[in-house]
């Protein structure tokens, strides 16, 4: 089973895409703010993450800067969550997949999906004859 992190500071916003990934049969670890979120990441526990681009508390644009930075955390599939009318350009250069608030529960399914089937994908092309150890 894959794992997947949410990092989200809304209660309502991470209990639901906890229930959309639970019930598309993910595990779920869950975080509140972004250095939280980058300390579970860092445990290597995590297959893929959710990660809301912008914060009350936290901005979610350095938390994507300190994943892409850390070594243990770099080749972390991320999808992140932006706010509509939110500026998606900056978040593109740190995410792998952009999901707009509001979102339908496909649409969220579909990106994480497909972000994990892109890094097994670049796994295989890169290491021909070697599993992926989480696949």
């Amino acid at each position: 089973m894959k794992t997947i992190l949410i990092i989200e500071e809304e209660e309502v916003i991470r209990d639901l895409v906890r229930a959309i990934l639970e019930g598309a049969g993910y595990g779920i670890l869950e975080a509140t703010t972004g250095e939280a979120g980058f300390d579970l990441a860092r445990c290597g526990a995590a297959d893929a993450l959710v990660v809301d681009c912008m914060g009350r508390g936290s901005d979610g644009i350095r938390t994507l800067r300190r994943l892409r930075g850390e070594p243990s955390t770099a080749h972390l599939p991320v999808i992140a969550l932006c706010g509509l009318g939110q500026d998606g350009a900056e978040v593109g250069l740190w995410a792998n997949a952009l999901v707009v608030k509001p979102f339908r529960p496909a649409q969220l399914l579909m990106k994480v999906q497909m972000t994990l089937a892109a890094k097994v994908a670049a796994h295989a092309e890169m290491n021909p004859l070697q599993p992926l150890a989480s696949a």
